[in-house]
């Protein structure tokens, strides 16, 4: 009776949870006509380019080294600014929180149109230091600064979304896409 009952509360959930409209978002819509995609501005081993590489190539664009004659587009990391703030200190004036915040300057250069700046992308992340453990920080940071990555590239995909005209062009700023 036990699995009966358990069986029919599952399908009763997995009914409320079609019913409610939630959808996987699912990856990011790239204009027609901007594959393949050259990535300027930071080094190929960077964590912020390595997931641009495969978030893009989950969305079935290329990534190219060199963009080929006549095809694609130039997605140029004009800055990447990383900063660590202090947040608060113990009574004994040690440091007991930061903040990491990671802002980017982007611009997409399609082939044949004008460049669109996607704006400053910014991404933040508080962590507890232990004063204890000093060499987990720096990796406990890089853990960090991967979420923010992930984060930034969200932006960067919401922003080209928005200024995706309903054929699939591309327009020069968001204030333009709007209807």
């Amino acid at each position: 009776m036990t699995g009966l009952l358990r069986s029919g509360l599952v399908l009763v959930l997995v009914a409320a949870l079609a019913a409610c409209g939630f959808q996987l978002r699912g990856s990011g819509e790239w204009p027609e006509g901007m594959d393949p995609v050259q990535i300027t501005g930071i080094n190929t081993r960077d964590s912020l380019y390595r997931e641009l590489a495969v978030t893009l190539g989950s969305s079935g664009v290329e990534v190219v080294s060199q963009r080929p004659e006549g095809q694609g587009a130039i997605l140029e990391i004009r800055s990447v600014d990383d900063q660590r703030r202090t947040l608060s200190v113990t009574d004994a004036a040690r440091v007991s929180e930061y903040e990491l915040t990671r802002t980017v300057d982007v611009r997409l250069r399609p082939l044949d149109g004008e460049a669109v700046d996607l704006g400053p992308l910014r991404a933040s992340r508080i962590y507890l230091f232990d004063g204890s453990a000093v060499l987990s920080r720096s990796e406990r940071e890089e853990t960090l600064r991967d979420a923010m990555n992930r984060d930034i590239v969200a932006q960067l995909q919401r922003r080209v979304a928005a200024l995706l005209d309903a054929d699939g062009t591309l327009q020069p700023s968001v204030e333009d896409a709007a209807p």
